[in-house]
């Protein structure tokens, strides 16, 4: 995915704790920290399925229903905000991950740019098959809305030219679409 900037990860982490209220107050003071060292920062990256990772930190949000805190280093689970702000200030030269839990997060983290790879998970393990398909029929529905549109308005200029052999032509395909994708 993106591979984001500093200034990147800082617009968007600043956003992020002016529009929403964290579960806990200690994540709240870990990103204000973060904002504050950039040298911590900049191997901070922010992924979806931290709790796969060797190092990382989840934080849900307020009407979240994920755990409002959690910690997970080499493959344990721990709820104490302390004890992974020591180990994320004791080993500030190691990538650390985050992940954020609250409404359109893979959405958001995209539009800002700073959404990045699980380094932990194969991108054939995020996807299963069942969405892959659901993936691949709405690209064909969109391709077909497209097609449809774009014949609407063929149509339309073939009527203001008066050319009938063009309005025949993508009227006849329009109506097979139409019946063949039932729109």
């Amino acid at each position: 995915m993106m591979n984001p900037t500093l200034e990147e990860k800082k617009n968007f982490i600043s956003w992020f704790i002016q529009n929403y209220q964290l579960k806990r107050r200690e994540s709240l003071w870990i990103l204000n920290y973060l904002l504050n060292h950039e040298i911590l920062l900049k191997n901070i990256h922010l992924i979806e399925e931290v709790h796969t990772t060797n190092r990382g930190m989840g934080f849900a949000v307020v009407g979240n229903p994920k755990d409002a805190f959690m910690y997970y280093k080499d493959g344990k689970t721990f709820e104490d905000p302390e004890q992974a702000f020591h180990d994320l200030r004791l080993n500030w030269k190691e990538d650390f991950y985050l992940e954020l839990f609250f409404d359109q997060s893979y959405q958001v983290l995209s539009f800002f740019g700073v959404l990045e790879d699980n380094p932990y998970i194969q991108e054939s393990e995020i996807f299963d098959k069942d969405l892959e398909e659901i993936v691949e029929k709405s690209l064909e529905k969109l391709a077909v809305k497209d097609r449809i549109h774009y014949l609407k308005k063929q149509i339309d200029i073939a009527l203001i030219q008066y050319d009938e052999t063009s309005f025949r032509k993508f009227t006849k395909e329009l109506k097979e679409l139409e019946e063949k994708n039932m729109i």
